[in-house]
């Protein structure tokens, strides 16, 4: 049974899960999936439209930075919810990557229209709990970090109590904060700020309780991903060199030469992993040689997740599980990336893709979940119409995937509701 488009039907069902066109019941880990996405028997969720819909529950557990942990990793071990319908999108507006801790969403906005300023929702219903005002500027990112959220925009830096949005500590960069993200490490108290200044780069590193510098190291070129940490190491990557700065006081281990840095580092046990150069790669942390290469790539590098042993990969060409001890191929999908960044839950990954194997007239951008150890899809959101678009990778907590998008300019929550009856383009 394919996806029906038009009756908006009831899917996720666990009596389903892993149903196809052919018999695929057998099917079992380290399968092969060429183009496995065609035939699933999952219903297609609403489009964007109904905002006024509460979650069934509180959603629990955590995503507080941009890769879920220190390590960048991407993966938690949330379950994603058993459909990926809309339930509710913010009032406020924001382009950037929401983060969430504690029943609560945290999203930001430095677009001078509408007003500049950080928000603190209920991620259940996704009502306003605080708002604060803030300064325009070109970029934002943010962290939660015990009881305060961390966020860098411009120069600035500053830390809100995640309870009433009261500032706790202001910090002022000597340049601005790079296009990418900040990187919290909780065991450390510390925040890992990349920044810049004209053509001159530096990781920055700020004491979370107080603000204070605890030391910057320049870089050579532009942080391309946000720094990684693994043990005393941080890890951190320019246009064209993987470093390794010691978490203490900054001092430079070691640096190696790679050519054209796409994505990374991550790091896991077994090395770190990089995309560069059209390589998936990875290389060992004390010294930073290259160790193996796990894949390619012709066109872009969305994003890279690691959980037990396994990386998630999903480029402009597929979207993969590839062993990273040796990059055999777990399985692969035909499903093209259609924003950076994808998460990897307890028993499945959250992407952003496009697949002609999809029920739409037309392979609009989705939000879709895929099982784990085989890659069968289990559902799928779209946005559909003119230049549409995610604007952020999707977040995962239990029984919620949160998201943005330029159809709703805000953040929206995608959970287990029934579909919307509206639909049409935005």
């Amino acid at each position: 049974m394919n996806p029906s488009k038009n009756d908006e039907t009831v899917f996720g069902d666990p009596s389903r899960k892993g149903e196809t066109a052919q018999d695929t019941a057998g099917v079992k880990r380290r399968t092969f999936l060429a183009a496995g996405i065609a035939g699933v028997g999952v219903g297609l969720s609403g489009c964007l439209g109904s905002r006024g819909r509460s979650l069934p529950s509180t959603p629990s557990g955590s995503w507080p930075q941009y890769m879920r942990d220190d390590g960048n990793t991407g993966a938690t071990r949330a379950t994603a919810p058993s459909r990926g319908n809309l339930a509710w999108t913010s009032d406020a507006f924001t382009r950037w990557l929401p983060v969430a801790a504690d029943g609560e969403v945290y999203i930001g906005n430095v677009d001078p229209n509408p007003d500049p300023k950080i928000v603190g929702l209920d991620a259940t219903n996704g009502s306003e709990r605080w708002s604060v005002s803030i300064e325009e500027a070109s970029h934002y990112t943010s962290a939660v970090v015990g009881e305060v959220l961390v966020a860098a925009y411009g120069d600035q830096v500053v830390a809100l109590d995640r309870e009433s949005g009261d500032r706790e500590w202001t910090a002022t960069l000597s340049g601005t904060v790079s296009r990418t993200d900040i990187t919290a490490v909780s065991s450390e108290t510390l925040v890992l700020i990349p920044e810049e200044s004209g053509r001159e780069t530096a990781l920055t590193a700020l004491d979370a309780t107080t603000g204070e510098q605890q030391w910057s190291t320049p870089l050579a070129g532009h942080p391309i991903d946000a720094p990684a940490v693994q043990g005393d190491g941080v890890y951190v990557a320019s246009e064209s060199e993987l470093y390794r700065l010691d978490i203490a006081d900054g001092s430079q281990v070691w640096s190696q030469s790679v050519e054209a840095v796409a994505l990374g580092p991550r790091a896991t046990a077994r090395g770190l992993v990089v995309a560069a150069n059209g390589e998936l790669t990875v290389h060992d942390a004390d010294t930073g040689e290259r160790l193996r290469r796990l894949d390619g790539y012709d066109r872009a590098a969305h994003g890279v997740a690691l959980a037990d042993g396994t990386a998630y990969w999903l480029t402009g060409e597929s979207l993969a599980a590839l062993s990273v001890e040796d990059g055999t191929v777990e399985w692969r999908l035909d499903a093209e990336g259609c924003q950076e960044g994808l998460c990897v839950g307890r028993d499945t990954v959250v992407a952003p893709v496009k697949s002609e194997a999809f029920d739409l007239e037309t392979a609009w951008p989705t939000i879709a979940a895929f099982d784990r150890e085989t890659g069968d899809v289990r559902w799928y959101y779209h946005i559909d119409g003119f230049d549409v678009l995610f604007t952020t990778p999707p977040v995962l907590i239990d029984g919620a995937v949160y998201f943005a998008a330029n159809t709703i300019d805000s953040v929206g929550v995608l959970g287990d509701v029934p579909p919307a009856e509206d639909s049409g383009l935005f």
